[in-house]
């Protein structure tokens, strides 16, 4: 069939109705003609007849079975332009900000070889062992040994890795049966070259670890912490509970504006080493010349953006679940000689709320929750607070406009800042200022 393609969603497809039903075609640009086709799982394109002058070469080989990289076919000058428009239409649409506000403009950086994370997944296919990544939406492993949006590092690490497992001929895990002994690989990197490798596995014993570990670190020299982490449940979960540190230390290091941070196995850290000091660049613009007596860094994880700010806050709280990234966080205290920040491990919402009840006062909450956004709860305990201001960092802009209806009566939104942390995907970081009404 010859479709005209229309307006795009914000997942970056194009929605067509046959007969009652709706079908979802990726790969294309608003006002192209293709010729498409119906499948099992939805429409694919046949031939492009009238291509867009924003159309780009696609350069991964893997773009049309993995599915992780939503705009590999678009100039990235596009896809920016595309962000930046829907960040703005969503605060209006949600009137979160009048008609005549404008958003700034986005800041990107590179838009390839970025990520500084990867979790490589094993199995079966036809029997023949693959590794590489779950397709999009799906369970099916794609066969990836050379990702695109990779760290160069870790697409290194990754090729060496998989052979070195093949050559010692480990057991893969099987799904089916729930047997087999490798389970996933998870590999970092920071800006100063190190990397860390995990061996996530079905069992406690790794058969021949000394060996292996000998084979890793003969090959890469960049390698500064290989881990074992057990994990011998049937689960979505990567990590398992359990882990022994095989070779170097249990983290690697970091340098961040000027700070040094260290990165556990499991504290979270932000994805793109080219953005991610932009990123805070913009957070601390800011926040200086504000003269904050207080702030309070919700969801602070191992304290990065607490740390950064702390030059110009007289005193910095944080507050963070999970233990391993609070032991990361002061840690990273003490190397970087921040006097003024502590650091809790707790309930965000719990702490607030006694906060509010000990007339505890604040002038600044920092808060980055994950993709999902915060809840409910915790954005009534932040609206009880009554902070002068609040600067909201998330991934996913739609799950941000809901938390901030609830603190829009309070609260102005001075300025919202796109911030392109995923390039050649449809995700975008969003940072949002609110200044209280009448806080003076």
């Amino acid at each position: 069939m010859k479709l005209t393609i229309g307006k795009l969603n914000d997942t970056w497809n194009y929605t067509v109705n046959l007969n009652n039903k709706n079908y979802y075609l990726r790969g294309v640009i608003d006002g192209e003609t293709v010729e498409a086709n119906i499948q099992k799982n939805g429409l694919s394109i046949l031939k492009i007849i009238n291509a867009s002058s924003n159309r780009d070469k696609v350069k991964c080989p893997y773009q049309e079975v993995c599915g992780g990289c939503q705009g590999l076919h678009m100039k990235y000058e596009y896809q920016l332009a595309l962000k930046e428009q829907m960040v703005e239409r969503l605060f209006k649409d949600n009137k979160l900000i009048p008609s005549n506000f404008k958003v700034s403009h986005i800041i990107s950086g590179i838009d390839n070889h970025y990520r500084n994370k990867s979790q490589i997944v094993f199995g079966y296919n036809s029997r023949k062992v693959v590794s590489g990544f779950y397709e999009e939406l799906s369970h099916k492993i794609v066969n990836v040994n050379d990702c695109l949006m990779q760290d160069e590092l870790i697409t290194d690490a990754q090729k060496k890795i998989v052979d070195l497992i093949m050559k010692f001929h480990y057991t893969i895990y099987d799904e089916a049966t729930n047997k087999g002994l490798i389970k996933h690989v998870l590999i970092k990197s920071t800006n100063l070259s190190e990397v860390m490798i995990v061996i996530v596995t079905n069992e406690d014993v790794l058969p021949g670890s000394n060996n292996f570990v000998k084979a890793i670190i003969s090959q890469m020299k960049n390698v500064k912490s290989i881990i074992q982490n057990i994990n011998n449940k049937k689960t979505t979960h990567v990590l398992g509970d359990k882990s022994k540190v095989l070779f170097g230390k249990d983290y690697i290091s970091d340098e961040l504006l000027g700070f040094k941070f260290i990165i556990s196995s499991k504290s979270f850290y932000q994805i793109n080493k080219y953005t991610t000091p932009l990123l805070y660049k913009e957070i601390v613009n800011l926040v200086k010349n504000k003269s904050y007596a207080s702030a309070l860094d919700a969801y602070s994880g191992t304290s990065t953006i607490g740390i950064i700010v702390s030059p110009y806050v007289k005193k910095v709280t944080c507050v963070e679940l999970e233990k391993e990234a609070v032991n990361n966080a002061k840690e990273n205290v003490k190397v970087n000689k921040t006097n003024n920040v502590r650091v809790f491990q707790g309930d965000a919402t719990q702490f607030i709320n006694n906060m509010e009840r000990s007339h505890e006062s604040v002038d600044l909450v920092l808060m980055d929750p994950p993709r999902s956004g915060s809840t409910q709860e915790f954005m009534k305990a932040l609206k009880k607070l009554k902070p002068k201001e609040i600067i909201y960092i998330s991934c996913d802009p739609h799950t941000q406009v809901e938390d901030l209806k609830i603190l829009i009566n309070d609260y102005t939104i001075s300025k919202i800042q796109p911030v392109d942390m995923f390039p050649n995907t449809f995700h975008v970081e969003t940072v949002v200022l609110l200044t209280r009404k009448n806080s003076k």
